[in-house]
Order: C-alpha cells, then structure tokens, then sequence
C-alpha cells in the first residue's frame, strides 16, 4: 500500500496518498513518525494545511521535528498566500450578497434572484452565491430552481449542514406530492412553507443533469456510499413488495443466475488489462474507471473475490496468458476509486476472449508445472539450488537503497523450496526475482507461460548472467 500512496504522490494525487498514509496509520498498534511526516507532506501539498498540522504535531510529540522536515510546509504556506493576495474576493460580490439579501428581506425577490445571478456569473465556485441565489427562488415559491442551486452549494461545498437540510425539506415535499399523486398512504407531511408549486420527479433529473461549475466538488453523500453499508429503506422495500412484486421476484431470479454466473471462474473469468502478475507476488491496484469498479465489486459480491490480470494486446486486446489474482484487502473513497491489495494464486491460459458490461473476460484454463523423476528430477534440483544462489549473490551485491526499495515494494527474497515441485506453480522464489529483475513485460509473459520448472530456471539463470555483466564497476 505504501508503494501505491508513492506513486500516487509523484503522480500528484495527494488526496489519494493521505487517505492511503490515514488507514496504514489507523492499522498500527504504535504510531510511526515517518508514516505521520508522509502524511502530513501529502496533506499539505494537496491544499490541507489545518489537516497537515495536525499530522506534524503528532510527528512531534514523539521527537522534536528537524528544519529540513518542514521544507514542504513553509514551502506550500508561502505558495497558499502568494496565491490568496493574487486572488482575492472581489469587492463586488461582497457588496452584491449583503444587497440581495436585504432585498430579501425587504420582500423584493425578483431583484435579489438578479444580484444572485450576478455573483454567479462573476464567481461561479463560490457556495454563499449559488446559496443565496437558492434562498432568494425559495422565498419566491420557486422551488424547483433552488434545489437545483442547493445541489451546487453541495457540490461545491459538501459539508454544508444547513443547505442539505433545505435541500432535504424540498425533496420531503417533492416525495410527498409523488405519493399524494398516486393514493399512497405516507407519513411524510407536504412542506409547510409560503407559496410554493407542486415539484414532479422530473425537477430532480433536470437538477442533476444540469451542468455544474467546471470545478465542482464531490457529492454531498459521496462518503456515505464509500462505506458500502448502505440498504434498502423500510418504505421502500413495503412498496417493492406491495406494488411490484412479480417483477421484484423475476429481478431477483435474474440476480441469482448472474452471481451463478459470475462465480465460475473457468467460463468467463473478469479480466483487469493493466500489468503483469505473478503467483504469490502481491500486486496493489488503483482503481477509477467505472468498468473496473464494476468488476471489482462483483467479484466481492460473489465471494470469489478474484480476477485475472493480463498485460494489453493491440489485436486481441489483452495477452494470451495471465495470473489470477485474489482479493486481500479493498479500501473505497468517497468519490468511489479505490485501493485494492491483491496477490497473484495461478496462471492461465486464454481460451477465448469477450466482453462483459465493458470490461474484459475470457475463457480461460489453469496452468500446472510438469512433475519430473528420477535422474531428470535429480538434475532439476542442482539446477534448482545453483540458480537459487545465483540469484542471491545478485540481489545481495545492490546497492542499500535499490535493495531497501525492492523490499518496500516485494519484500525479501523468499527461502529456497525443500521440495520445488511441490507447488504445481513452482518455488515463489522464481516468481519474486522475476517480478523485479528489469525485465519487460514481454519477456516476463514468457517466462510466466513456461510450465517446466527447469526452463523456467534457465531463463533466468541467463537473465542473470547478463544483468550481472552488464551493471557498472
């Protein structure tokens, strides 16, 4: 995971790595400063100053911070003010809210709703406009356009406490009128406020249709759905039962036959086309495309919780061969990416390639190393146990900081196999040199698809040879 909050930093997804550097920390049974100072640079570089001092007071109550380890800080601190005295709010918009909100109270609607349009169009990221452009079609019985201006002050600003609230009284009402329209018995009342019209379904399309500011910030229930906790409401699973009950039956009959489906992982296997893979190798993902969130939540809703991973193919889209990789860990975000940590389990052969709701699957067969015996198996383990000490000569001759970072991200070489047959993917030893040997992919692909250990073995013998000629003196 660390690996990926790196990457994610160098990449400039701040965010990312301070949600990533929060959960490591909350898994600890003793804080770490280091992970405390990663932290707290990614929040501050990300924008989060109050949120980075936080973190840094943590780093310093278990030992006084050094000058060099407050370089970023000072650094985006100077940044934040050279930028806030660059862009500062104009006056105009200071003096059109305070107008239009005594406009407001002065009864004059119309008048206040054209300030509001100003401060908008001068300022289209600034909550308090669209809030009192929002208040001033509320008083004006407008309903439909101030929660279409609600929902922008959400989107902009989803902590908003008091603009969900008024949000949520005009979709009570909306809700209402729905069942008032259709003789349904309901407890919710209509919504006691000045003159108002009665809302339709469609002004919530329109409204979440509509275009947002360009910059427009997550949705006010983004963190709500990132806990995946959520479940059908009590009302709502009445009506379902009450009015739709046949075609509530054949949904969950179709249901039933797609997890069926899903969860045989011979016939139609989800593909992720991103990397190579390799057995007993963990493999961390970070995962934003819809079509892979889908994958990825019903591999985790069939309890398989596993798919292949294969490199691309410009023709066939994705590589002949891959490795199956199996779930250990997801952590969602609020605005639905997330970190999956996943290892490899087995390798396979595609049989046939498709599709699925816009991603990847194949049809797909598992790959065994061949058993040998006799002289041949006898042969095998000199084999076997020469490459072995090959291979750790080389990583033990790197450099400190090449080799403390292959075992960030892999970990340490693993222990030669007493019986290197004795999983039909052959020693793990094999798989984590091949994983960081500077290989490309191609010539990993191959070496994954060998399904004798011994060429296997040779294969990378000779990539040793040459790694080793070719590095500096």
């Amino acid at each position: 995971m660390l690996g990926v909050a790196d990457e994610a930093c160098r990449a400039g997804d701040f965010d990312l790595a301070a949600e990533i550097y929060t959960s490591q920390l909350a898994e600890l049974e003793y804080t770490d400063r280091g992970l405390c100072l990663r932290k707290a640079d990614a929040l501050a570089r990300g924008g989060r100053i109050a949120d980075a001092l936080d973190s840094y007071c943590i780093a310093a109550n278990l030992q006084a911070l050094r000058p060099d380890e407050l370089q970023i800080l000072v650094e985006v601190i100077a940044h934040t003010i050279r930028t806030k005295e660059q862009s500062d709010e104009p006056c105009i918009c200071r003096l059109l809210a305070q107008r239009a909100e005594l406009l407001m109270e002065m009864k004059n609607f119309s008048q206040a709703i054209k300030d509001a349009a100003t401060m908008c169009r001068l300022r289209p990221l600034w909550p308090k406009a669209h809030y009192i452009k929002a208040a001033a079609f509320r008083s004006a019985g407008r309903n439909e356009e101030a929660l279409q201006e609600y929902f922008y002050c959400l989107a902009l600003k989803s902590d908003w406490i008091t603009v969900k609230l008024e949000a949520q009284k005009i979709l009570s009402h909306m809700f209402s009128s729905v069942f008032v329209n259709d003789d349904l018995a309901t407890s919710m009342q209509p919504l006691p406020a000045g003159p108002s019209s009665r809302i339709k379904p469609s002004s919530l399309l329109s409204s979440l249709h509509s275009s947002l500011p360009r910059d427009g910030a997550k949705a006010g229930c983004s963190k709500y759905l990132a806990t995946r906790a959520y479940n059908k409401t009590l009302l709502i699973e009445e009506l379902l039962q009450r009015y739709f009950c046949e075609e509530l039956a054949e949904r969950r009959k179709v249901h039933e036959e797609e997890m069926k489906e899903l969860s045989n992982l011979n016939q139609e296997v989800p593909i992720f086309v991103c990397t190579m893979a390799f057995p007993t190798i963990p493999c961390p993902l970070h995962v934003f495309e819809p079509r892979y969130r889908l994958m990825i939540r019903r591999s985790m809703e069939t309890g398989t919780k596993q798919f292949g991973m294969c490199i691309a193919d410009e023709l066939k889209g994705f590589a002949d061969h891959g490795c199956m990789l199996e779930v250990r860990d997801v952590k969602f975000f609020p605005d639905g990416r997330s970190v999956v940590d996943t290892i490899g389990i087995a390798r396979f052969k595609v049989l046939s390639h498709g599709q699925r709701d816009g991603y990847h699957t194949a049809k797909i067969e598992y790959l065994e190393d061949k058993k040998v015996e006799g002289e041949e198996l006898t042969e095998l383990l000199k084999l076997h146990d020469s490459v072995y000490d090959q291979a750790l000569g080389w990583f033990t001759s790197l450099k400190d900081d090449m080799k403390n970072q292959i075992i960030s991200h892999f970990g340490q070489l693993p222990v030669k196999d007493s019986d290197p047959q004795g999983n039909p993917n052959g020693p793990a030893w094999c798989w984590w040199l091949l994983a960081v040997l500077p290989l490309e992919n191609k010539a990993q692909l191959t070496i994954l698809t060998m399904n004798a250990l011994k060429d296997r073995l040779i294969a990378i013998r000779r990539v040793l040879i040459f790694v080793t000629r070719k590095r500096p003196r």
